[in-house]
């Protein structure tokens, strides 16, 4: 009868007083993810917000597209990744080494310039040309 107490006391302190470990916690908190989100905005426009560019997360090939104020969100794991920006007609822009937390949101505020052309074409070299 005793061994029988003992044992019952012995089985309600470990209960009680032990560390308990639960591998839920472990893997919870390796899947929580970060946020970007921000507003893509066209300098040629008075930085009126861009409508459909887009936003590429290279290293996992994951993209964006803003929506009509301009906006977009990524949820991606932590970590460090490259953003690449781009609206047809616009200059791409890239930013490196934009580092993600988890459970944190990165606010980023982008502008977008037309391209430039780099050539000119006048009536006169189109004339002498056709000849």
């Amino acid at each position: 009868m005793r061994v029988l107490i003992v044992t019952f006391f012995l089985l309600i302190i470990t209960q009680n007083f032990g560390q308990s470990l639960k591998m839920s916690s472990l893997t919870t908190d390796f899947n929580k993810k970060g946020n970007i989100e921000g507003v893509v905005f066209d300098g040629e426009n008075e930085n009126e917000p861009l409508i459909f560019a887009q936003v590429l997360v290279k290293e996992t090939n994951t993209t964006a597209t803003t929506d009509v104020d301009g906006s977009f969100r990524l949820k991606l794991k932590p970590g460090k990744y490259s953003l690449k920006f781009s609206f047809i007609g616009y200059n791409s822009i890239e930013i490196n080494n934009v580092k993600i937390s988890s459970n944190s949101s990165l606010k980023l505020y982008q502008v977008l310039n037309a391209l430039k052309p780099k050539t000119s074409i006048s009536e006169g070299n189109l004339i002498s040309k056709a000849k």
